[in-house]
């Protein structure tokens, strides 16, 4: 097809404005209004291009052929019946939020960005995880554990979780974002999905109920540039959300590792995770769900996921009789209580990124988790 030709060319070149050549009013495939000119000076494609990158989703590049128009004085270039901007576009919204990060050093940390981590004083002071199998979490126990909620028609429009990490950003998995419906918003303070109050009795007496959840719009999500669609690596993705958190007991944001005692970790260090994934049943939990995984060695990934794609950028863990990285966690946090600074505090290692559909059933096959200390450099910088 002509247009993966000329999409590769662009992909490879550096996409600059030009003229436009000729331009039509043209009606899109949705029934919008549209200008039909070529694909180089389309914002929508652009934007897509952007995101992707050169892994344009199949469903997204047969969309874009199924915008061919004619132009009646260039027959040589691929045009488009490209969307005015003021028409509504299924994900169009969300192509404007989603930035594909710019490349440059992704080992150096930026000052600005630690600064900020640093000044949540009041990180992972929260929450005392002794379990040692998975159960069901005590209300307001994981005030960090964060819901994307997707615009999809749905009762349940929760497709993965995330973490709160500072008073505007949530760390998640960026196959949460590529190729996803559009998310919409954040929720902080869930427990119960299935109750609008959550409440648990204190030594089965007292009744206590924390504040109502919270729901945060979109600003902005940074993708990690190396992402790709399909793979495993990098698989990290940073949403900057529409206003301030304000802290309160059942909203409090996780530490990262960003000092050297919390990031010292032992060979076979043992992981909490926490989500409303599938259970053992294949369903999903209506309350929050937490769960203990043991560090492995990446090697005993390597049996089970492509060689050429574990690498030091990952976490390779699993549990004993535990079902722990069930869809539904994707983007969820990897945390345990560590050295932080002068203190102890509960510390984000890892994002919930790739399991087997076994999820953890029978053979225990491990899970693949993106570490967050050899993401943290790539942290700091788009936190702005």
């Amino acid at each position: 097809m002509v247009l993966t030709a000329i999409l590769s060319l662009g992909l490879v070149l550096c996409i600059l404005p030009l003229l436009v050549l000729s331009q039509s009013s043209c009606v899109t495939p949705a029934r919008a209004a549209g200008q039909c000119i070529r694909y180089q000076e389309c914002p929508f494609v652009q934007k897509i291009i952007g995101i992707y990158g050169r892994n344009i989703p199949r469903r997204i590049h047969n969309q874009i052929t199924q915008m061919e128009c004619k132009s009646t004085t260039n027959t040589r270039e691929f045009h488009l019946c490209c969307p005015n901007e003021a028409t509504p576009q299924s994900n169009q919204e969300s192509q404007r939020k989603v930035v594909r990060s710019e490349g440059g050093n992704l080992n150096r940390y930026d000052q600005r960005g630690l600064q900020l981590l640093d000044r949540v004083s009041n990180c992972g002071n929260k929450g005392n995880p002794k379990v040692s199998g998975g159960k069901t979490a005590k209300p307001g126990d994981f005030p960090w554990v964060a819901l994307l909620k997707y615009k999809i028609n749905d009762q349940r429009p929760f497709l993965c979780g995330g973490s709160l990490i500072s008073e505007r950003h949530i760390l998640t998995a960026a196959h949460c974002i590529v190729d996803q419906p559009e998310v919409i918003a954040v929720r902080l303070g869930e427990h119960d999905l299935d109750t609008e109050e959550d409440c648990h009795y204190l030594g089965g007496i007292n009744r206590v109920c924390l504040p109502p959840y919270e729901e945060y719009g979109i600003e902005k999500i940074h993708v990690h540039p190396n992402y790709v669609h399909g793979e495993i690596s990098f698989d990290v993705a940073i949403i900057k959300l529409d206003r301030v958190v304000k802290e309160k007991s059942h909203i409090k944001p996780v530490c990262l590792p960003i000092d050297r005692r919390s990031q010292e970790l032992a060979y076979d260090q043992s992981f909490f995770v926490a989500g409303w994934g599938g259970t053992e049943k294949a369903t999903v939990a209506s309350k929050l769900q937490q769960a203990l995984i043991t560090r492995k060695n990446l090697d005993e990934c390597r049996q089970y996921y492509n060689k050429g794609e574990v690498n030091d950028n990952h976490i390779c863990a699993t549990g004993t009789g535990i079902k722990h990285t069930c869809q539904g966690d994707s983007g969820g946090p990897v945390f345990f209580k560590h050295q932080f600074k002068n203190t102890y505090r509960v510390v984000q290692y890892g994002v919930v990124s790739f399991g087997g559909k076994l999820c953890g059933r029978n053979n225990n096959q491990p899970g693949i988790f993106a570490s967050v200390i050899d993401m943290l450099p790539w942290i700091t910088q788009n936190l702005q």
